[in-house]
C-alpha cells in the first residue's frame, strides 16, 4: 500500500508541550468529577483562575439543570485553552467512558456549547494520557471489592504530568 495519500498533516503544524494540573473534585449529589486543567506551557496563564472558577460553577449547573447525565457517578472532566471535556464512567457497562464537549470562545465559558464528538472527536492526543491514568484507576476499582474506601480510593487518584512530544531517538553508526 502507497502512502501518499494518507497521514498529509500540514507541514506548519507543531505539537506544543502540555501540563496537566489536577484542581479538585467537584461533587454533586449524583456525580463526582474530578477536575483536571490541561494547558500550553508557553502560553500566559493570567486569567487561569478565573476560568477554572467559573468551570467549577458551569459544571455544577450543568449537572444540576440534567444536562450532564451522572451515569455512574464518578468521571473525570478536562478544561482546555477552548473546549471543557465531560467523561462519565457508564452504569450498564462499566468499561465504557462517555463523554460529553463544551467548545467555548476567548477564555469565557459563558460562549459554551455542546459540541457533537463526531464532527471533534472524543479526546485529543493529550487528552488521551489523562483518560490513560483515568482508565488504569478506574479498571484497579473494578477488580477490587468496590467498597467505599476503593471509590475514596479512584476519586483521590489524579494525574499530575506534561506531556511531551513524542522524540525518536535516532541511533549513530560510526
Amino acid at each position: 500500500m502507497a502512502y501518499k495519500n494518507i497521514g498529509n498533516i500540514p507541514i506548519e503544524y507543531k505539537h506544543k508541550e502540555r501540563e496537566v494540573e489536577p484542581i479538585g473534585l467537584i461533587k454533586e449529589p449524583s456525580l463526582i468529577l474530578k477536575l483536571y486543567n490541561m494547558y500550553i506551557m508557553d502560553k500566559p496563564i493570567s486569567s487561569r483562575g478565573q476560568l477554572l472558577n467559573e468551570s467549577r460553577e458551569f459544571l455544577i449547573e450543568e449537572v444540576r439543570r440534567g444536562r450532564i447525565d451522572p451515569l455512574i457517578g464518578l468521571g473525570f472532566s478536562i478544561l482546555s485553552e477552548d473546549m471543557l471535556n465531560v467523561a462519565r464512567w457508564d452504569a450498564e457497562c462499566p468499561i465504557v467512558l462517555k463523554n460529553q464537549i463544551y467548545g467555548y470562545k476567548n477564555g469565557d465559558l459563558g460562549t459554551a456549547e455542546l459540541l457533537d464528538i463526531r464532527d471533534v472527536g472524543s479526546f485529543c492526543i493529550w487528552e488521551l494520557g489523562i483518560v490513560n491514568h483515568e482508565r488504569s484507576s478506574w479498571k484497579k476499582y473494578l477488580e477490587s471489592e468496590r467498597k467505599d474506601v476503593d471509590k475514596r480510593q479512584y476519586v483521590n487518584s489524579f494525574c499530575s504530568t506534561i506531556f511531551v512530544p513524542y522524540r525518536q531517538t535516532i541511533r549513530l553508526r560510526w
